[in-house]
């Protein structure tokens, strides 16, 4: 009988590779990736059902993954979709709603598009209007003021033009500040961070992604936080999810499955 997943692991994309880059993420890579998932038995999840499991204890899947999406990108409609629904996958939009507005640049989808993935179960995260450096913004405005009026123009867009009201908030890039955590905190259930190493930008200054998740111990030989900082957990403080960069620590093969049997051992 398998062992259920005591971690849920979180990966988030930003679309595919559009420039040369050493670790591109292109159709093969990403193909690969859910082609592992599938692989290993994991069943996508999204963000009312981990709510679900937390806050009424409801069932999750045996082997849970949240796959999260950061931008309205097009090729997560045009390459992405069908790479995740051959395996029966779904994941989670985060649109900053001022990209919407370049109108004619292709690299970004139409809100059309972001209404397909709807329609099929995907679901849209917050991610502010505009992609601010959340530190600066909270050094610019202790207040929140600046932040607060981000959230409600962000959330007013995708209200107007997709009828949702996001449970989820994505802090935009690898900046985060106690003010956005507590802005965050009034609007959604959860808000989430980004993995792309072992520190992060706050308005505090610089810290160790470890001691803002609250997890003990060193950093890992990949340059990376604890593993025990890398999962979500029912103990894992709901506005400091993390998720993981498969662009950068868990991007070769062997991290990846590393990573996904890291949720499934606890350990």
């Amino acid at each position: 009988m398998p062992v259920a997943a005591e971690r849920v692991p979180v990966t988030i994309y930003h679309g595919t590779s559009w420039r040369p880059e050493p670790k591109r993420l292109d159709r093969v890579r990403l193909a690969l990736h859910f082609a592992i998932a599938a692989d290993y038995g994991f069943a996508s999840i999204d963000y009312e059902l981990l709510a679900a499991w937390r806050d009424r204890g409801a069932a999750l899947p045996q082997r849970p993954i949240l796959f999260d999406f950061d931008h309205p990108m097009r090729s997560i409609h045009r390459v992405i979709w069908p790479l995740m629904a051959h395996h029966g996958y779904t994941g989670t939009l985060y649109v900053n709603t001022s990209w919407m507005e370049k109108v004619g640049d292709d690299r970004y989808m139409t809100w059309q598009e972001i209404r397909d993935l709807v329609a099929v179960g995907w679901r849209i995260g917050a991610h502010l209007h505009h992609h601010f450096n959340l530190a600066y913004l909270a050094r610019l405005d202790h207040s929140g003021g600046l932040i607060r009026e981000q959230m409600a123009l962000n959330n007013r867009i995708l209200l107007e033009q997709l009828g949702v009201v996001p449970v989820v908030f994505a802090y935009t890039g690898t900046t985060f500040s106690v003010v956005a955590e507590a802005e965050a905190r009034r609007r959604y259930r959860f808000a989430r961070l980004w993995i792309t190493g072992a520190s992060y930008e706050t308005d505090r200054g610089t810290m160790r992604f470890a001691d803002l998740a609250g997890v003990e111990g060193p950093d890992e030989s990949d340059g990376g936080p604890p593993l025990a900082a890398r999962y979500v957990t029912a103990d894992t403080s709901p506005h400091r999810l993390p998720a993981m960069e498969p662009q950068g620590l868990i991007y070769e093969e062997a991290a990846f499955r590393r990573y996904l049997e890291g949720a499934l051992s606890g350990g």
